[in-house]
């Protein structure tokens, strides 16, 4: 759910070959707001992974930060289901996104890996 034209978050469950996907985009400066519309939609969908742990997709590309709280709704999300996630592709151009996931990879379950082009984290993703 894009909860305004300039920031938010949106989330859709595709399939990329054979495999269930989850695909959250970001842009703008997220704010909690952003979070307290996007988390039960988030809930839902680790809820309708079949198997134990889903793939995520994460597309960063037009995210330009957090506000403090939306940094620390971030955190939460991560701790509460980091370990139910098998993969997660962060895509994105933005250094200092991939300084920061390296914190996020530590409480992940599964494997990360970040990509600049969005075409070889599905497949990836799929793989």
């Amino acid at each position: 759910m894009t909860t305004s034209t300039s920031h938010g978050l949106q989330i859709e469950s595709l399939t990329l070959g054979p495999v269930p996907v989850v695909r959250v985009t970001a842009r703008g400066t997220l704010t909690h707001d952003d979070y307290v519309a996007f988390m039960p939609q988030l809930d839902a969908a680790f809820a309708e992974q079949t198997g134990d742990r889903l793939r995520l997709l994460f597309d960063a590309r037009e995210l330009q930060g957090w506000e403090l709280r939306a940094a620390l709704d971030d955190l939460k999300v991560v701790m509460t289901h980091g370990r139910q996630v098998e993969r997660m592709a962060l895509v994105t151009e933005a250094r200092w996104m991939e300084l920061l996931s390296n914190i996020g990879k530590l409480l992940l379950a599964g494997e990360m890996r970040h990509f600049h082009d969005r075409s070889e984290a599905e497949a990836w993703i799929s793989a």
